[in-house]
């Protein structure tokens, strides 16, 4: 059975992130269940992120040379399945280690090069990027919702079962991808990613994507904690990332229209400079009405950076690069970024506080859009031949 082309991607995307939807919530609560220390819980949380700053990357790069994208996805997806299964049969801290690396490693490449072909699909006239992706951020919400209430009736150890079915179907719907277009024999032989890499232009825009991530790590990774301290209940705490994960859906379904009337560069930078407000915001906020407003920003700082940026590395890497480009972008954004905005957070926390945190996330979101500004700079004198 095969499905229209947008349908099945989307179906892709709604499972790929409804794994994540139950694994990223609930499986520290897991491992604290094993008895796990603080430090090891740290650790097994930090390998997601780490096999995210290579294995994209690699992933793409393979896929541009075999031109086998859909393989590549099905590939993927099973044998993430077969990993996360280590974990059913483990639970001391080497063995669950073993398990998430390898679930880390062999699920990293997927959701890059079905970014590639949704990318393509639009650009032939299908549904904006946006518009499917945006059903991988329902998938979140209601997997997360869903999961709580699993893991509130069985235990904390039903989060793994949950997430093997969630695996499970998202390998099913790796299934129903559609086949790879066929490229043109000059795009074949794509020359060095070496060399196309020392671009300035490119260097630039990776460089923003870096650290656009990089100023998401205080959010990531203390913003509860730091509502908790405020004196807010989880139910409240629970509601406002629910409403920046909505307003994240509502901004990819608008996407068409902003990048169309601001282009890409624009709205990276646009977003990154919002993102410096938003985390001013949460610096000095402490009512309700200022810790709402920061949430809605997530449309932006998010949402419409991560649209941006995919339709932008779908032009500048070109026909013969397309899925490397998309690989880099995720390596750069949700390995490389992800890593430093988590381990610069702990590392900083005890000396300056999450307010202080939130100052110096604001000095790194507008670095990025000081990147950003010279990148579009490279990209006009590049366009006039310069």
């Amino acid at each position: 059975m095969r499905l229209p082309p947008h349908l099945s991607l989307s179906l892709f995307y709604l499972t790929s992130f409804a794994v994540l939807g139950v694994y990223l919530p609930y499986f520290n609560l897991y491992l604290e269940d094993l008895g796990f220390s603080g430090l090891q819980i740290g650790v097994v949380s930090a390998l997601l992120p780490l096999c995210g700053v290579v294995v994209p990357a690699a992933g793409g790069i393979l896929a541009d040379r075999l031109g086998r994208r859909r393989g590549l996805v099905i590939l993927s997806t099973w044998t993430a399945l077969l990993a996360f299964l280590i974990l059913l049969g483990t639970r001391s801290f080497a063995g669950v280690a073993l398990g998430v690396t390898a679930f880390a490693v062999l699920r990293a490449p997927a959701v890059p090069l079905v970014d590639t072909t949704a990318m393509e699909l639009s650009e032939r006239g299908g549904p904006h990027y946006g518009r499917m992706r945006a059903w991988g951020s329902v998938a979140f919400i209601l997997a997360a919702l869903g999961c709580g209430r699993v893991v509130g009736l069985w235990g904390d150890e039903a989060v793994l079962i949950a997430a093997v079915v969630a695996l499970g179907l998202n390998a099913l719907a790796a299934l129903l991808l559609p086949d790879d277009p066929a490229r043109p024999a000059a795009a074949r032989a794509p020359g060095g990613i070496r060399a196309f890499l020392r671009q300035p232009r490119v260097l630039l825009f990776l460089g923003a994507c870096v650290l656009s991530q990089a100023s998401h790590g205080p959010y990531y990774v203390f913003y509860s904690i730091h509502l908790e301290r405020l004196g807010y209940p989880p139910l409240e705490i629970g509601l406002l990332w629910a409403l920046a994960v909505t307003c994240e859906i509502v901004a990819m379904l608008k996407m068409p229209a902003v990048l169309k009337r601001h282009g890409t560069l624009a709205t990276l930078s646009i977003a990154l400079l919002l993102a410096g407000g938003r985390w001013v915001i949460l610096a000095v906020a402490t009512t309700r009405v200022p810790l709402v407003l920061a949430q809605t920003l997530h449309a932006a700082t998010f949402a419409a950076f991560h649209v941006a940026a995919v339709t932008h590395a779908h032009r500048l890497f070109g026909e013969a690069r397309r899925a490397s480009g998309q690989a880099l972008y995720s390596s750069a954004t949700f390995g490389l970024g992800n890593v430093l905005g988590m381990l610069l957070s702990g590392a900083f926390h005890d000396r300056i506080g999450v307010p202080g945190l939130f100052v110096a996330a604001s000095g790194i979101a507008v670095s990025g859009a000081v990147l950003v500004f010279a990148a579009a700079r490279r990209e006009q004198s590049a366009s006039r031949g310069l």
